[in-house]
């Protein structure tokens, strides 16, 4: 029900119960072969078969991402769990880093979980930590630089050869000059669309920025509803991770972000949102990189994607 509200399609849908015959290991292998399945969400209360659990999510991995929701994290949830399935939790040490040398991306809690899940399935890894935040407000653009760095998230200042771009649009009146383009990028309330679409053509093209954090917030009075499919046209061009954020819960809103991810880029409802995603994208492209498979999984990836924009 969640899932469908928030528009995130599900190839497969299991709950195995007290896991008498099938259990995680099966299931994820199954899931890892399946062509309709591209991130799978795993909440578990406990993992009985650890070390065949590791072998198998450390396969998966390779070629798709797991998000994992672990709960029994207190003595009140483990007791919870051991009455709900006689599950024996365990410590939450124990799952982070078994989580981490298998490739599992560990969420807190549902919300994150879901986002998280929706990141990997729309957007490529990144490449590195450095993000770009294109901004039509300044506070919301002060909220996500804010989680990105509490997240180990960099949002450094452009090198002077992307700055010399903005100060070049500026200079030929394509943007204002009380904008501000050193990271984030705040186009205040004055923006537009072919605003939007310049800084996304300046900052895809940088080489320092791997992803990229949009925030379009709909109500100022000259952005039309194109900006959003101007953006698109834009984030297709290089294998960077796209993350869009709209405020707002009104039907404007619901729709900005509905327009954003049918066009294959993952929209949220508040900034952290949109950085605890591009966190996540960053650490799965961590993680491939240490296992060798990186460039891989971003071809595939890609191929993908743009096979199913031709069908």
């Amino acid at each position: 029900d969640y899932l469908t509200g928030s528009q995130i399609g599900i190839s497969k849908f299991v709950s195995f119960g007290n896991k008498i015959d099938v259990a995680e290991p099966e299931i994820l292998t199954y899931l890892g072969s399946d062509e309709k399945t591209k991130a799978i969400l795993l909440y578990v209360e406990s993992i009985d078969r650890g070390r065949e659990f590791m072998d198998v999510a450390r396969d998966v991995t390779r070629r798709k991402p797991i998000v994992a929701l672990k709960s029994g994290r207190t003595m009140a949830g483990s007791r919870a769990a051991a009455s709900h399935t006689g599950a024996m939790s365990g410590t939450g040490q124990i799952y982070d880093a078994a989580f981490s040398q298998a490739g599992v991306l560990r969420s807190s809690n549902m919300l994150e979980f879901f986002n998280i899940g929706k990141a990997l399935a729309f957007q490529p890894p990144a490449s590195g930590r450095n993000v770009a935040i294109i901004t039509d407000a300044g506070g919301p653009g002060v909220m996500a630089a804010d989680e990105c760095e509490l997240r180990g998230v960099s949002v450094k200042v452009f090198s002077d050869e992307t700055s010399g771009r903005f100060a070049k649009l500026i200079e030929e009146g394509v943007l204002p000059s009380f904008i501000q383009y050193r990271n984030p990028v705040d186009l205040t309330g004055s923006a537009t669309s072919q605003m939007f679409e310049e800084a996304m053509k300046i900052v895809v093209t940088d080489s320092d920025v791997h992803g990229i954090i949009i925030i379009g917030i709909h109500h100022l009075p000259a952005i039309q509803e194109d900006f959003v499919e101007r953006i698109a046209k834009v984030s297709v061009t290089v294998p960077k991770p796209i993350v869009a954020c709209d405020i707002g819960e009104t039907e404007m809103a619901l729709y900005i972000r509905s327009k954003f991810e049918k066009l294959g880029i993952p929209a949220y409802r508040s900034p952290e949102e949109a950085a605890q995603a591009m966190a996540a994208l960053i650490s799965y492209g961590e993680y491939l990189r240490r296992r060798g498979c990186f460039d891989d999984y971003v071809e595939n990836f890609i191929t993908k994607r743009d096979g199913l924009k031709l069908t």
